[in-house]
């Protein structure tokens, strides 16, 4: 045991076969808790949406009993025959095939308080009657009239209104207040209208939709969510609950839905499992080979060398096939020689990262006092330096109106600007707060520095960065101060901070501009 767990193939193998376990357990996690309730999940989502389809469908349905009885409401011959005017209306329109024509059971109508004034339609046994009220034959209507008559009672208002209907049959319903067509006038009655949900409207539904439905009534206490039945791999039923009249009663629609998206992901889910198992197998076999052969083999025989090397009287000469290795292994006994020196490369490298901005590469605040603190003590009193301070103009907005990512991109340009510009010239650029940066200009006079200044305002206008919510420029533009070396400012501090007050006078005299510090607390104001 000891020596199999000594081996660090065998515990390399071990440490694969383990990781090997974990991986297909974690993928059949994932199989059973995160894809299969997604599939399912979105399994839901469709029948949900195929539903909602339904209820559309349903919706138009009552859309088209909106306009038909709306047409025969707003009729003025329907007006007319309502108040007695026209007793020619019956002959003329309510006949058999009209209610054919219209697809409807029955059309009744009513006077304003409620009352039957004439009913159309087909009796128990299917035989055609009209009469003026629910006398015989037409009495089979009273149970509707007295249906409508009693919502009517209760307040309806003045338009038109549609329903679906459970009892006694299936139907869609429509009623509408009847009026004259070219003028406003009060209503004298209501047209109500009925339409069955028979087996050729509901096989027309199925073709419409392309679902395969039924329709029930039910108890409206039996009403609950929405519900999915999955009767089979490949098949699901979806039901749903609508209100309808009377309130008692609902209608429950029962979809048929394949299963064909839920099959398709699963068979490929599994497909892909099946092949991503494989494939880590054969990952794990082709890395043993790798292993054995790229690496276990010549650490065993440098391991050897080095047994041989603490028991033999004689040093062992290091395997040349070793040393000629262009790899980690050939390189160790060699690294170790240059590993000081590297560390001192590693050491310079960093200290260059210290003193260099990571977002725009130019110097930091950092590398910037110290070049200058060394300029202004190599200086003789006869020499003048220079310093410039930099502040990008309302950079707040731009950065609250265009992203913090754009900023920085802002940021970048300027820099890069003002490094092409001003580095050739030996002035060293450096970025010392968020949106302002520092120029130093050795060896410069107040009106050379000056010139650059303005230079660069020409340069940064070039750019045509754009920044609409400035109120300076629809571009980018920067504010500039400037001070130099004298007899009162001799140290960096002293500068910079005359410097940093020439800026904020030009920020105060309308930005995007150049101030000079004067002696005297005067200031020169390059206008843009």
């Amino acid at each position: 045991m000891k020596a199999l767990q000594g081996s660090l193939r065998n515990r390399f193998l071990l440490s694969l076969c383990a990781v090997l376990c974990m991986a297909l357990l974690a993928l059949v996690a994932i199989a059973r808790f995160q894809i299969m309730p997604i599939l399912l999940e979105d399994e839901e989502h469709f029948a949900n949406s195929e539903l909602d389809r339904i209820e559309r469908s349903l919706s138009s349905e009552l859309n088209h009993i909106r306009r038909l009885v709306e047409d025969w409401a707003y009729w003025d011959d329907t007006y007319d025959f309502v108040q007695g005017l026209r007793p020619e209306y019956v002959d003329s329109n309510l006949y058999e095939s009209t209610l054919d024509t219209l697809d409807l059971d029955m059309m009744l109508f009513l006077t304003e308080s409620g009352d039957p004034y004439w009913v159309v339609g087909y009796d128990e046994e299917g035989e055609f009657t009209s009469c003026p009220g629910v006398m015989a034959p037409c009495d089979w209507a009273r149970p509707a009239v007295t249906f409508i008559a009693r919502y009517i009672e209760q307040g309806l208002e003045d338009n038109t209104h549609t329903w679906l209907l459970a009892a006694p049959d299936l139907a869609l319903g429509g009623l509408s207040p009847i009026h004259q067509s070219r003028e406003e006038s009060p209503s004298v009655g209501w047209l109500a209208v009925v339409r069955p949900q028979s087996e050729a409207w509901l096989e027309q539904l199925s073709d419409t939709t392309g679902i395969k439905l039924e329709l029930s009534g039910v108890s409206a206490h039996e009403v609950a969510e929405d519900q999915l039945e999955r009767i089979s791999p490949t098949q699901m039923v979806a039901s749903r609950f609508a209100p309808a009249l009377p309130t008692d009663r609902s209608i429950r629609i029962d979809a048929q839905l394949p299963r064909q998206h839920y099959q398709a992901s699963l068979e490929t889910f599994r497909f892909a499992l099946y092949w991503t198992s494989g494939v880590l197998i054969a990952t794990l076999l082709i890395v043993l080979w790798l292993l054995e052969r790229m690496v276990l083999a010549p650490l065993r025989e440098l391991a050897g060398f080095t047994q041989r090397l603490h028991h033999s009287d004689i040093p062992p000469t290091m395997p040349e096939r070793l040393v000629e290795r262009d790899d980690e292994i050939g390189t160790l006994s060699r690294e170790f020689r240059s590993l000081l020196a590297h560390q001192k490369r590693q050491s310079e490298q960093l200290l260059e990262l210290t003193l260099h901005d990571p977002l725009t590469g130019v110097a930091n605040r950092r590398m910037f006092d110290q070049r200058f603190a060394e300029m202004l003590n190599r200086a003789d009193r006869q020499d003048q330096h220079a310093a410039m301070m930099i502040d990008i103009d309302h950079f707040k907005l731009y950065n609250d109106h265009y992203g913090h990512q754009a900023g920085d991109t802002c940021l970048m340009a300027l820099a890069q600007c003002m490094q092409t510009l001003l580095s050739p010239r030996g002035f060293l650029v450096a970025r010392t707060g968020g949106e302002e940066f520092s120029v130093l200009l050795p060896n410069t006079s107040l009106e050379d520095a000056e010139e650059h200044a303005r230079d660069l305002l020409q340069a940064i206008r070039r750019l045509e960065l754009p920044h609409e919510f400035s109120s300076t420029s629809p571009y980018v533009t920067v504010s500039v101060g400037i001070a130099a070396t004298q007899e009162k400012l001799t140290t960096p501090s002293d500068i910079m901070r005359a410097a940093d007050q020439a800026m904020y006078q030009a920020k105060e005299s309308g930005r995007n501009r150049v101030v000079a510090h004067q002696p005297q607390d005067r200031a020169s104001l390059i206008e843009r």
